[in-house]
């Protein structure tokens, strides 16, 4: 029973080390999309501050307006949701408790049960008691995590598919202010 015990606890931490380093990875894969959209607003501060822009035809300037406010609606979208990834759910992330609490509150009263209540095996009732304390532990954190996780990529994917339709936008925009230069 010991052996199944420390092979959940195996289990449980590859789980919450999987939940780590897809934490990680929805940190990191944040630089791309903020560059895209740091060049989406380039381009939109140089349409809307162009000379030769303001001047074009009334029907064409309504169209550049339309797609201006659809490309930055859809900006702002993705970045509240770039905002989500990142800041929305950093404080719900869980972890370990520290080492002084588990050592000085967890251990501690552990080995008095132990002690007390099973002196004659208390060393093996404090090893089990401590797995069994581990196993809730890992899954307290691994359920919390997943959750966690999985609200971050969700956030993710739709901040990158308004980021797709903010750069369809922005290519339609493109091709109608070269059309436009070029007249």
């Amino acid at each position: 029973m010991n052996g199944s015990k420390e092979q959940l606890i195996s289990l449980l931490k590859d789980k919450y080390d999987y939940e780590l380093n897809r934490k990680e990875s929805y940190e990191s894969a944040l630089g791309t999309p903020i560059a895209v959209l740091s060049a989406l607003f380039a381009g939109i501060y140089f349409i809307c501050s162009d000379d030769k822009l303001k001047s074009i035809a009334c029907s064409l300037n309504t169209f550049k307006w339309l797609l201006l406010t659809l490309l930055m609606i859809g900006c702002s979208l993705s970045i509240i949701m770039l905002f989500v990834v990142y800041f929305g759910f950093k404080r719900s992330y869980c972890l370990f408790p520290e080492s002084s609490i588990v050592y000085n509150t967890d251990y501690k009263e552990l080995e008095k049960y132990a002690n007390e209540h099973h002196p004659e095996n208390s060393e093996a009732k404090l090893q089990e008691l401590l797995n069994e304390r581990v196993i809730v532990w890992y899954v307290d954190c691994n359920t919390n995590n997943t959750k966690v996780n999985d609200r971050r990529g969700n956030a993710l994917y739709y901040a990158k598919l308004f980021l797709c339709i903010s750069l369809s936008i922005g290519l339609i925009l493109l091709i109608m202010i070269s059309l436009i230069k070029a007249i």
